[in-house]
């Protein structure tokens, strides 16, 4: 009796002190390997759909500044609103502007220098810089943080613009210092411009052109009110301008077959859409013809045309989108 207590301590000594053997340990690794692989979409899945998430987030802050900023303004739509003849400012190189092109940028710089304490940042002398497309939320950031690096203004996808924002001011040159405060949203071109052409002016149009070329008339800043905005559940208020959640390359742009992203409607809401389910939009200048402003992403050709979508919906402010047929202009 007492021989077989000893053998069995001597059995559990051996138990207790034998290891893992080579094979045991491989097998564990390639089960932790195999539980990784199966883990690691899912969880990467996951950190995309929370930065999507907060990207909605953001355009419900800015879609909610602007409409707070049109209840204390009379229903006006937030936009660069300086026109040729009808604006003071104290900076003497920015005054007299030759167009409401200019106009417009000398309002964008105005506010830039006034936010930063900065008067050296340098104005924009030829018309070329379209500040209304990125940078409208500097005209209302009183109703949003009041830092002119808007936290809500970049989506977190937008790792450019996020750095951006990051990068102190002193490390940027004077010409290049307002892409620090961009935003990654753009504004619908139709807030401060006529849908069609009315008397003597004339709306913002892209037909056939790049799609960072806008074309402008001289005398063309009007003032658009929400009252205006027939369908607002239905009518793109911003958007951005690339695909940078669903699409495998990143310079993917809005209106691409494929590309789908977060929209702000003008009724502050926001949801994911496809490009494809939106309205092809019009030709401001030609709103009778049936057929969309075409723009290409190509700056030299040979060129791909795609249709403008909701940057250039037909009927403007008055227009739809999503959910339902394009209002009628006079088309067939």
């Amino acid at each position: 009796m007492l021989e077989q207590h000893v053998h069995l301590r001597s059995n559990r000594k051996m138990l207790v002190g034998r290891g893992f053997t080579l094979i045991e340990l491989l097998v564990v690794i390639a089960i932790i390997a195999l539980l990784i692989g199966i883990l690691l979409p899912a969880l990467s899945s996951a950190r995309s759909s929370a930065r999507t998430l907060v990207c909605q987030t953001n355009m419900r802050s800015m879609g909610q500044g602007a409409i707070n900023y049109s209840l204390d303004m009379r229903d006006i739509i937030p936009a660069f609103n300086w026109s040729v003849d009808g604006y003071r400012t104290p900076y003497a190189d920015l005054r007299n502007a030759g167009n409401d092109r200019i106009a417009v940028g000398h309002q964008a710089i105005s506010i830039l220098r006034d936010r930063t304490g900065m008067s050296t940042i340098p104005r924009n002398a030829t018309g070329n810089w379209f500040a209304s497309l990125w940078f409208t939320h500097l005209i209302y950031l009183d109703y949003l943080s009041g830092n002119p690096e808007e936290p809500v203004a970049a989506c977190p996808e937008d790792h450019e613009q996020v750095e951006r924002a990051q990068t102190p001011i002193e490390d940027y040159t004077p010409g290049t210092i307002k892409r620090k405060f961009e935003s990654s949203y753009e504004t619908t071109v139709l807030a401060n411009s006529v849908d069609v052409a009315q008397g003597t002016f004339e709306p913002i149009h892209q037909h056939n052109r790049h799609w960072q070329s806008f074309l402008r008339a001289p005398v063309y800043v009007v003032t658009r009110r929400f009252t205006q905005v027939r369908y607002p559940s239905s009518k793109a208020y911003m958007f951005d301008t690339y695909d940078r959640h669903f699409a495998d390359d990143p310079d993917t742009l809005y209106f691409e077959p494929d590309a789908k992203q977060p929209i702000l409607m003008f009724d502050g809401s926001v949801s994911v859409r496809a490009t494809r389910d939106a309205n092809p939009g019009f030709r401001p200048l030609d709103p009778r013809n049936p057929e969309p402003s075409m723009v290409r992403k190509q700056v030299r050709g040979p060129y791909d045309f795609f249709p403008g979508y909701y940057r250039w919906t037909r009927g403007g402010l008055g227009g739809i989108d999503f959910g339902g047929d394009e209002i009628s202009t006079g088309q067939p």
